[in-house]
């Protein structure tokens, strides 16, 4: 069902299932937005339609795979430099890297279209473990965190979990309502959200694979986002909805970005979300109260993916031309003053 641009469809749980509704009340396209520029900018390359960030765990570093077959280690934190520096480059993939991420150790972590998953060690810029990993041409891929090895792909239709140390197949979930696009992990890795083309959630466990919550939202997922107590998903044409993973009324759908939503990611509190568009913006929103916090403007090319630092005051992203902006982020909403 496609989303109206007048409405703000409202989720609400139905029989173990969320169905939408249209009794949300609307949130104006016309609201004074608070808009910041980059603090600086690190110039790229075009991306071809792939471009993955992460920070590392102290928030000090971001991995960078713009496309191509490198991976690029910048300092985040600039200082008196109008940039950010470059550290180190990753080299030893054969094809574009499509997911990123790293673990409690500090190690990186990624999966190329070259059918491998490499482990690195980012101080010395050494590989130090490859696998093959077989999963076709992926169309997304997410990496749980931690030290649990689990990798995630969408292909042909399925969703399949992998040991990426190993190079495994651990178990495949093939939804019968159409191809699962999209997929997240919560942050303890402990669960695994799976999009589907034709707009069904399923919330699965990872320890006994099975579904635990099904959200039908009648429209396909094309971006989304886990913390450890909502979904954050975004739609093709700009929409973006919150979705709660317990069992209480979830929050309503708001709109306010003009093209597809190609990124989403929460803060590590949970409390912000950010939604990165093909409109060449990002938004930043409060959680609870779906209230814009900011608009984030200076990409000169659609926005495909978005992280906040560890602390939750920085944030990155990259666009389709391979340029990464680094902002800072507005501070806390008074609990007082929110709508």
């Amino acid at each position: 069902m496609k989303i109206a641009l007048h409405l703000l469809l409202c989720a609400v749980l139905v029989g173990g299932a969320l169905a939408r509704g249209e009794s949300a009340p609307r949130i104006s396209n016309s609201s004074v937005e608070n808009v910041r520029k980059p603090d600086f900018t690190v110039t790229g390359n075009n991306t071809n339609g792939n471009g993955v960030i992460a920070y590392n765990p102290n928030g000090q570093l971001l991995a960078v795979a713009a496309g191509d077959k490198a991976i690029r280690i910048y300092d985040a934190r600039p200082g008196d430099h109008p940039t950010a520096k470059l550290s180190k480059t990753l080299i030893g993939h054969a094809a574009s890297i499509v997911g990123l991420n790293f673990t409690e150790t500090n190690t990186l972590v990624s999966i190329s279209l070259d059918q491998t998953a490499k482990v690195w060690d980012v101080a010395s810029g050494k590989l130090l473990h490859s696998a093959d990993l077989p999963a076709g041409i992926q169309i997304r891929i997410a990496i749980a965190p931690g030290h649990q090895f689990l990798a995630a792909d969408s292909s042909s239709g399925k969703a399949r979990l992998w040991n990426y140390q190993t190079g495994e197949l651990l178990k495949t979930f093939e939804p019968n309502d159409s191809w699962a696009s999209v997929l997240a992990f919560t942050p303890d890795g402990k669960q695994l959200v799976i999009g589907t083309e034709k707009g069904v959630l399923r919330v699965l466990d990872v320890a006994t694979w099975r579904v635990t919550k099904t959200i039908d939202l009648d429209a396909p997922n094309h971006a989304l986002a886990a913390s450890s107590e909502r979904i954050s998903v975004g739609y093709g044409d700009g929409a973006v909805a919150i979705l709660n993973l317990g069992d209480q009324p979830s929050v309503s759908e708001v709109r306010k970005q003009n093209e597809v939503i190609n990124g989403l990611a929460f803060s590590p509190k949970g409390d912000r979300f950010a939604s990165a568009s093909a409109d060449k913006t990002v938004k930043v929103w409060d959680t609870a109260t779906l209230q814009l916090l900011c608009s984030l403007e200076g990409h000169r090319a659609p926005v495909l993916s978005v992280a906040f630092s560890p602390d939750g005051q920085k944030l990155a992203s990259i666009d389709a031309a391979g340029n990464v902006n680094f902002w800072t982020m507005p501070p806390p909403v008074p609990s007082g003053l929110k709508p």
